[in-house]
C-alpha cells in the first residue's frame, strides 16, 4: 500500500504568456492533513485543478495512491472529492433535497442512506429540511462540502473551505476536519487562516510565483537560527507601556508588541543559556519597574514562517528550507 495519499512530481503549466506553475513537487501522507499556503496567485488553484483533472499539466506527474492519475483517471475519481472556492448553492432546495439531487446525478449506491450520513458527519443532520437560503454562510459551506463526502472519497482537496466563515464557522470546520482524519480520510487544503492551520495540520506546502519553496511538518521548516537569542515577555503593564519602560533599558534591542500584553525582544549580549538569559531578561525588565508575568524563547508562529517564506525581498523567501513530507 502506498505510504502518500498524493505525489506531485515536476508540475508545470502556462497560461498563455504567464506560467501559472514551475516544477511544483510535494507528497501528501495517507490520512494527514496538509495546508497549502501561499499568497493569491502563487499557483495553487492551478495545483489543485490539476490534481482534480480539471486541469492538464504541461509537464509532471500526479500519483493517487500509487496510481498515476493519468493512467487510470475512472479508479482515481472514486477516491477523491473537491470542494471549490466559492461553491454554488441552490437556495431553494433543502439541503436534504440538494444531496439527494447530486447523490442521483453522480449514481451514488443507496442515495438516502449517504444523504443521512454526510449531512450528520457536517453537523447539518437537524436542519435537512431546511432551505439552503435561510443557512449562515458556515452552514452553507458545510452543505457543500456534506456534497463532496457523498461518495465518501479517501482524499478530499479543499479550495479555501473556511473563506468567509466566523470564528464559530471557522472552529465549526476544524472540527470536521480532525473527525475526517480520524476516520482515515486524507485532506490538502488551501486557506488564509493560518492560526487554523497551524491548530490542525500535520504538515504544510508553501507556494510562490508557481513554485513550491517549502513543504514539511511546520516545526521542520523553520531554520535552525530563525528567530535564535529572541525572547517574549507577558507584561502586567500593557505592552505599549512596557516599550515605553524598555526604551531606557541599553542592553534591550529590537522590542515589537506581539500582543495586548506581550512584547518580542532580543539581548544585545545574550547569554549562552537560555535559563540564563530569561534570568537575566527578568532582571533588566524588573529593574526598569514592569511587572514580569513571564520570558519565554520567541517561537516563530505559521504566519511567521509564512511571511518570511512568501516576501521575495527577505533572505528566508530567497533560501527557503525544502523538507520533505
Amino acid at each position: 500500500m502506498a505510504t502518500h495519499a498524493l505525489v506531485v512530481d515536476r508540475l508545470a503549466k502556462t497560461f498563455g504568456l504567464k506560467q501559472a506553475v514551475r516544477n511544483a513537487s510535494f507528497a501528501v501522507g495517507r490520512g494527514e492533513i496538509t495546508g497549502f499556503l501561499g499568497p493569491n496567485g502563487a499557483g495553487k488553484t492551478t495545483v489543485m485543478g490539476m490534481i482534480m483533472g480539471l486541469v492538464k499539466p504541461d509537464a509532471g506527474e500526479i500519483a493517487l495512491f500509487g496510481v498515476r492519475r493519468d493512467s487510470s483517471p475512472a479508479e482515481v475519481r472514486t477516491r477523491i472529492g473537491y470542494l471549490q472556492e466559492k461553491p454554488r448553492i441552490y437556495p431553494d432546495m433543502t439541503a436534504k433535497n440538494y444531496l439527494r439531487f447530486f447523490a442521483d446525478l453522480y449514481g451514488v449506491p443507496d442515495p438516502a442512506m449517504r444523504v443521512r450520513e454526510a449531512l450528520a458527519r457536517v453537523g447539518l443532520g437537524q436542519a435537512a429540511d431546511r432551505r439552503l437560503g435561510v443557512f449562515s454562510r458556515g452552514m452553507q459551506q458545510r452543505a457543500c462540502l456534506a456534497r463532496v463526502m457523498l461518495h465518501r472519497p479517501e482524499l478530499l482537496v479543499l479550495d479555501e473551505p473556511t473563506l468567509g466563515l466566523d470564528p464559530n464557522g471557522v472552529a465549526d470546520m476544524r472540527a470536521i476536519f480532525r473527525d475526517m482524519k480520524a476516520d482515515g480520510v486524507t485532506l490538502l487544503f488551501s486557506s488564509h487562516q493560518l492560526a487554523e492551520m497551524e491548530r490542525v495540520c500535520d504538515s504544510v506546502v508553501f507556494m510562490r510565483e508557481g513554485e513550491v519553496i517549502a513543504s514539511g511538518r511546520p516545526s521542520d521548516i523553520v531554520p535552525a537560527d530563525w528567530g535564535q537569542g529572541t525572547l517574549k515577555a507577558e507584561f502586567f503593564e500593557t505592552a505599549a507601556e512596557a516599550l515605553r519602560a524598555m526604551a531606557s533599558i541599553r542592553d534591550i534591542a529590537e522590542a515589537r508588541p506581539v500582543g495586548p500584553q506581550h512584547v518580542s525582544f532580543r539581548l544585545d549580549t545574550p547569554a549562552g543559556d537560555p535559563r540564563a538569559a530569561r534570568a537575566r531578561a527578568v532582571t533588566l525588565l524588573s529593574a526598569a519597574g514592569l511587572t514580569v508575568l513571564s520570558v519565554d524563547a520567541d517561537t516563530p508562529t505559521l504566519e511567521d514562517v509564512f511571511l518570511g517564506l512568501t516576501r521575495p525581498e527577505t533572505p528566508a523567501a530567497r533560501q527557503p528550507a525544502h523538507t520533505a513530507i
